[in-house]
């Protein structure tokens, strides 16, 4: 969602959850960007879809009702029926690979063939995938600029870091672009604490999978886009260090 959500986040701040109701009328009013949980479970007919770079976007019928989701880029079949839970929702999102612009689309990490939930995933944006651990086994030790702060040293130490703002460099490994009108970035240095070896990072400035890159940006911590999704440690509004 775009592995969502995403995707988020990134998405990341013009979101709201989908308050899902089979009522038109609830359905379609969305005045806030509060974020809401969302417990109970929406049967889905897919009536059209279109594939994006890394995102799948669907068409969807819930109870005579059709609107438009993103989920993260899976095989999917016309007239099939699927299930999901929660989700966000966007107003106004434009798509820039499919150049259009939706008035309402909900972002889901994925949706699923039974109506059996599947757990919350914690600390992953719902529109990203899974990040390979030999992808970052294979990463050599990237030294800090002057007056940078290593991954190792940040998550060690992250209390001392919070709402402080910081430079750090590293190897990019993942990354989801418009996502709630941010770009999400994942870069991990070759160092490590505990095992969490990269940071997540929200910016405008646009990067690639394997360019290094230092960013400078406001850590904060715990943030919480509702629905189970928190990003303990978040480099936040970054920009490249040219």
């Amino acid at each position: 969602m775009k592995n969502i959500i995403n995707l988020f986040v990134l998405f990341l701040t013009v979101l709201t959850m989908l308050s899902c109701n089979k009522s038109k009328e609830k359905y379609s009013k969305i005045k806030t960007t509060k974020v809401e949980k969302v417990a109970n479970i929406h049967k889905i007919v897919l009536d059209d879809f279109k594939n994006a770079n890394g995102y799948t976007y669907i068409k969807v019928t819930e109870s005579g009702k059709t609107y438009w989701m993103a989920i993260s880029k899976i095989p999917v079949k016309i007239g099939e029926t699927y299930y999901y839970n929660g989700g966000m929702i966007m107003k106004d999102f434009k798509s820039e690979e499919l150049n259009k612009t939706f008035d309402t689309i909900i972002f889901i990490d994925k949706i699923r063939s039974t109506r059996k939930v599947q757990p919350k995933i914690i600390g992953n944006n719902p529109h990203t995938k899974a990040i390979k651990k030999d992808t970052l086994a294979e990463i050599i030790k990237i030294t800090q600029p002057k007056n940078g702060t290593s991954i190792e040293n940040l998550l060690a130490k992250k209390e001392a870091f919070s709402e402080k703002t910081i430079t750090i460099k590293g190897k990019v490994i993942k990354v989801n672009n418009g996502i709630m009108k941010k770009n999400w970035v994942h870069i991990a240095d070759g160092t490590k604490f505990e095992d969490k070896k990269d940071l997540g990072i929200t910016t405008l400035d646009t990067v690639k999978v394997g360019d290094i890159v230092t960013f400078k940006g406001k850590i904060v911590l715990n943030k919480d886009f509702g629905y189970g999704y928190v990003y303990p440690v978040l480099l936040e509004d970054a920009t490249l260090v040219k």
